[in-house]
């Protein structure tokens, strides 16, 4: 399945969650406190990741296929 990569918005992410709150949902409030900088649509769900999980996730998924708004 083709991962999509947004531009980081916190309003597409549910309410509650890391990633609507502004944080790294990829590692986790615990271990990142780098602000997102892209959104991705996943297998498992939308992520908010900071600079080093975007490669992480590019890494596991493949090249994302990228939506500007």
């Amino acid at each position: 399945m083709p991962i999509v990569k947004h531009p980081y918005d916190a309003m597409l992410h549910r309410e509650g969650t890391v990633g609507r709150l502004e944080g790294c949902s990829w590692h986790g409030p615990k271990s990142c406190s780098e602000q997102p900088t892209s959104s991705y649509e996943t297998p498992n769900g939308m992520m908010a990741a900071c600079l080093r999980a975007e490669r992480q996730i590019e890494d596991l998924y493949g090249a994302p296929v990228t939506r500007r708004p």
